[in-house]
């Protein structure tokens, strides 16, 4: 996620292209090739998630998809919440700050 963070911060005009008519509506196969990477690198997370809850390290009553959903909605929801306030705060910083919150709410409860 971090690495994800930084090539946006290299790459300030990435989260808008993501979000671009073009993207968006005038080129399926653009488009589709996109959410294959999207869902792709979604699935990797999942499997991860799933390693974690078979380890005892992550809680298990929150399905690994749901926490995928979680995970990768923080880097977007960041990248366009920067890109829209002018970049006025560090992407990299507030990412781990908040990727660590949601990491610790998916944590098992220690007995």
């Amino acid at each position: 996620m971090a690495a994800q963070l930084r090539q946006i911060v290299s790459t300030p005009a990435l989260p808008m292209l993501l979000f671009s008519r073009e993207l968006n509506v005038g080129n399926e196969d653009l488009r589709a090739a996109f959410r294959g990477l999207l869902m792709k690198f979604q699935g990797l997370i999942v499997a991860e998630l799933a390693r974690g809850q078979d380890a005892g390290f992550l809680r298990r009553e929150v399905a690994p998809e749901d926490a995928a959903v979680l995970l990768t909605s923080l880097v977007q929801g960041m990248a366009i919440r920067w890109s829209l306030g002018a970049r006025n705060f560090s992407l990299i910083g507030e990412g781990k700050r908040l990727l660590d919150v949601q990491l610790r709410l998916l944590a098992a409860k220690e007995d």
